[in-house]
């Protein structure tokens, strides 16, 4: 009997600042037939500005050491370390990287952008675990691009194993979405920032009882890397946003 092939239709090769178990298993649990994800680690423990900075370093080596898997893309998966450099820090990695190793590559950040503008979004609620001072550099990174940042709820978490325990309590941001809906008018979007934040299981629930659009940098990014690849789906119970590959 032949093998069979779980990744016929693509590979999507993932950078990520520590092993992701969050976007692992939500991305498993709704990718089309035929793609499948594979990661590699950059190195991650602290969520300092510097420590982002740092931590890029290692991407391009870990980028190449992917690409021997024949990926069909590469995602920079992670939030911060995408926008921490300020505007245009995410379309400079993306060279780097397809430079080093010749094939497709996109950033969260990126990703999280190209959803915004598809849906119109313009103004919204972020929240997520992050210091603020990196969350500061969101702010002014999203203002670049015309997204403005009317309410901002802060964790500040500072080491990496504080944030990827959150993948135990997925529903922290269930709590965190409504109060922040519930504290400012006229959003088109609330945003769950950081590729560790679990919200799989409340997107849909938030958007129905919202009424605004449901992001976050993990869902955000998987319809980024798909509409790259040209992959339309079908995606479900993930959000309104894949309504628009």
């Amino acid at each position: 009997m032949p093998e069979q092939r779980y990744d016929w239709r693509a590979r999507i090769g993932v950078l990520s600042p520590i092993s992701n178990f969050t976007l692992m298993t939500e991305w498993n649990s709704v990718l089309p037939d035929g793609v499948k994800a594979y990661e590699a680690l950059m190195g991650l423990t602290e969520t300092t500005p510097e420590s982002l900075v740092e931590m890029k370093k290692n991407a391009l080596a870990e980028a190449v050491k992917l690409s021997y898997g024949l990926m069909d893309i590469i995602l920079f998966g992670c939030t911060s370390g995408s926008f921490i450099g300020g505007a245009g820090s995410d379309q400079e990695i993306i060279k780097e990287i397809e430079s080093a190793v010749g094939i497709p590559a996109t950033t969260t950040t990126t990703c999280v952008l190209e959803a915004f503008g598809d849906l119109g979004v313009k103004r919204i609620a972020l929240i997520g675990p992050y210091l603020k001072e990196v969350f500061d550099a969101e702010v002014g990174f999203f203002k670049h691009h015309g997204i403005e940042t009317a309410y901002l709820k802060a964790m500040e978490y500072r080491y990496v194993r504080d944030i990827s325990s959150l993948c135990e309590r997925p529903y922290v941001y269930y709590r965190m979405a409504k109060e922040a809906y519930r504290s400012v008018k006229n959003i088109d979007a609330i945003f769950i920032t950081c590729m560790a934040s679990p919200a799989i299981k409340i997107i849909d629930v938030l958007e129905q009882e919202t009424g605004v659009y449901l992001l976050s940098s993990i869902s955000a990014s998987l319809y980024g890397v798909l509409k790259k690849l040209g992959i339309k789906g079908p995606i479900q119970n993930y959000g309104k946003v894949f309504d628009r590959l």
